[in-house]
């Protein structure tokens, strides 16, 4: 149950963001941070993560996936991690997000609501339950890494 628990928390936190006009990237990244503690970092990544939304706005790699990237790197640094070391837990990262999303890639992720001028149904109700999980499922699986380090 704990464990349960632990696990809506960190969405809970990136649910905040996501809620509230902040790009996947941003939510995912800044929910992580936030729930660890790192208030400051988190400021500076909601500026810095802005153009990564939408797959780098290009439907390109997934926000979600970049912004979860972003957290767990900065997590590891503040935990005293190697650079050199966190290679691996970006490797599980993409190789898991992969796995339990189907694709890294957003237009891959959300094709079906991309429309022929290259824009997004955005108030698309599936479209958004479908970001929803590539948000919640990158900080959900930060945290396993995280905790099993």
């Amino acid at each position: 149950m704990l464990i349960h628990s632990a696990m809506v928390d960190i969405i809970n936190e990136a649910k905040k963001y996501w809620e509230n006009g902040f790009n996947c990237s941003q939510a995912a990244a800044c929910g992580i941070l936030d729930y660890y503690g790192y208030k400051q970092q988190s400021e500076i990544m909601k500026n810095a993560l802005l153009p990564f939304g939408g797959g780098i706005g290009e439907r390109s790699i997934c926000g979600s996936l970049t912004g979860a990237l972003a957290g767990l790197s900065t997590v590891l640094h503040e935990k005293g991690i190697e650079r050199d070391s966190m290679y691996q837990y970006h490797k599980k990262l993409k190789a898991r997000f992969k796995e339990e999303i189907g694709s890294l890639r957003c237009r891959e992720i959300i094709q079906e609501w991309i429309l022929p001028d290259g824009s997004v149904e955005k108030d698309n109700p599936e479209r958004r339950k479908t970001c929803d999980k590539t948000v919640f499922q990158a900080v959900t699986i930060v945290k396993e890494i995280i905790d099993a380090v």
